[in-house]
């Protein structure tokens, strides 16, 4: 199968039919990747997927760390850094069971939907039942590796439970608040910040 090519500004992506797709989701934080100053920080592009936010990242001058589950997501998000003329490093990781550094800016595009939404043949997109359970597995381990004054962009539906998302990054010991909002069918996306409690 023919990877499916995808075009974002200056760049060029491949994407295999099993790697996930940037679609709105990747978009609204795509936007919002182009408004910040990452020269000489340490990013983690978590759930890379075929690496748009991290070659972004990557541009704007960060040194960029791309984490997925999916193998062939890791490789493709190697590729596509290599044909934008970028460097990052890229492993295959479940949430932060590989990674041991500590990040200055984290981009989390979790698998957000409740099972049952009515979305059918894509794992990519299935969060659990409340569409909740990468998003806790994230938040429980990133005092780990966000740093003291580190900034976490994380973005999910309005069916994954806006309230249910700010408690989980409370009771974790994080500061929630929404940057941006987009309705799309059915939905509405939602782009948070997530930092350490002051």
């Amino acid at each position: 199968m023919k990877n499916s090519p995808f075009f974002y500004d200056d760049i060029s992506l491949e994407i295999p039919e099993d790697v996930y797709e940037p679609r709105e989701d990747s978009l609204l934080a795509a936007k919002h990747l182009e408004m910040k100053t990452l020269s000489g920080k340490k990013c983690l592009d978590m759930g890379c997927g075929s690496g748009l936010l991290a070659v972004l990242m990557a541009k704007k001058g960060g040194a960029v760390t791309a984490a997925d589950i999916n193998g062939e997501a890791v490789e493709i998000t190697r590729k596509n850094a290599e044909s934008n003329e970028v460097k990052l490093k890229a492993v295959v990781s479940d949430v932060f069971s590989a990674i041991d550094d500590k990040y200055d800016f984290i981009a989390f595009n979790p698998p957000y939907l409740p099972d049952g939404a009515g979305i059918k043949g894509k794992e990519q997109w299935s969060g659990g039942a409340g569409g909740r359970d990468m998003i806790g597995k994230f938040l429980s381990g990133l005092k780990n590796h966000l740093n003291e004054n580190g900034k976490v962009m994380m973005v999910f539906s309005s069916l994954t439970g806006e309230k249910e998302v700010r408690e989980l990054s409370e009771s974790n010991g994080f500061s929630f608040r929404v940057i941006d909002r987009e309705k799309v069918p059915w939905e509405e996306l939602i782009l948070a910040e997530i930092n350490h409690e002051d």
